[in-house]
């Protein structure tokens, strides 16, 4: 687990995501942005902020993801600082996400890569995580 606090994640957007978000009109970007996230369309990224409190735990374990019908429970296994877990769903379209996690030492950050796999497609998605300090 990382420590509790607020924390900004920056992920790398794909490819097809960058070129549609740069052909976007600026009021319909606009639109899209929320209070906890920005896009950073120079450096090809999305930010994000969240407050991860002590009953966020499980849900930062499942990585968001809330238990689908659909989907069986995630494998998480863990070794020293890094944190491996796979996902696999079945409808309506067969899926799957592998992710790798990489935490420093005192938790504070960490680097994260995660595969898809879906209709036939693997899509990449890595980025970072720092934690900026107590929850505001």
């Amino acid at each position: 687990m990382p420590q509790p606090g607020q924390w900004e994640i920056t992920s790398e957007m794909l490819p097809e995501q960058k070129a549609m978000i740069s052909q976007m009109k600026p009021e319909m970007l606009k639109q899209m942005q929320q209070p906890n996230m920005r896009f950073d369309l120079k450096a090809g990224t999305i930010i994000m902020s969240s407050c991860l409190s002590k009953d966020k735990e499980t849900s930062w374990q499942l990585m968001g993801h809330k238990q689908q019908k659909n989907c069986d429970m995630p494998k998480i296994s863990n070794s020293g600082n890094t944190v491996i877990m796979d996902m696999q769903c079945h409808q309506p379209h067969p899926s799957a996400m592998h992710s790798v996690i990489q935490f420093s030492p005192s938790r504070d950050s960490y680097q994260f890569e995660h595969q898809i796999k879906a209709q036939n497609r693997t899509m990449t998605v890595k980025g970072s995580a720092r934690r900026l300090g107590d929850c505001k």
